[in-house]
């Protein structure tokens, strides 16, 4: 009696990245569809459905603050809102270590932004002569009590971009919970 060896109908799927390894591009440099890779541009993760169900049960029961007396006001949300996305640009351009943002920012989105962060210093490296990132405007408005919406228009050094963000209070400070920089 003579045993066969199983027959593998596809073959074993090659790892997408290994450490020192680049992946395959589909997209060839220099060809027609090929953009080249933009180190600042970013989009937060998605927003969860535990998030929205979150909102959803907020909105029917009062939320509960529990303070040792005295809140500290909290600093204008349209200034706040300008540094913050300011400090994740410099981030991102490698100028700035996203350990600092990691107090500032909600726990998906700084997972997001270091992700992004780590990759930009693998693919591009630490910038020899840092630019220079400058905000240009600021548009807030409030959407939801302790919670504001801005729009930031900001150089990096060189572009002039577009920057969303918003802001909630979450322990009388504000932190951001989602972020797009264009």
């Amino acid at each position: 009696m003579s045993v066969q060896p199983l027959a593998r109908p596809h073959p074993a799927p090659e790892p997408a990245c290994l450490p020192g390894r680049v992946p395959r591009l589909l997209v060839q440099p220099g060809s027609p569809g090929a953009r080249t890779w933009d180190r600042v541009r970013f989009t937060g993760p998605p927003a969860s459905a535990e998030t929205a169900a979150d909102q959803e049960s907020s909105d029917t029961c009062p939320r509960l603050v529990w303070s040792r007396g005295e809140v500290p006001e909290l600093p204008d949300a349209a200034t706040w809102s300008g540094t913050l996305v300011r400090a994740c640009v410099e981030a991102l351009l490698g100028t700035r270590p996203a350990a600092q943002l990691a107090r500032w920012l909600d726990a998906d989105l700084w997972t997001a932004l270091n992700r992004r962060v780590c990759l930009g210093m693998e693919i591009a490296g630490r910038p020899t002569r840092p630019p220079m990132v400058t905000i240009r405007r600021v548009h807030s408005c409030e959407v939801a009590e302790g919670s504001w919406e801005s729009s930031v228009v900001i150089h990096d050094g060189t572009r002039v971009r577009a920057a969303a963000i918003r802001l909630e209070t979450r322990r009388a400070r504000w932190r951001a919970t989602a972020l797009e920089i264009g």
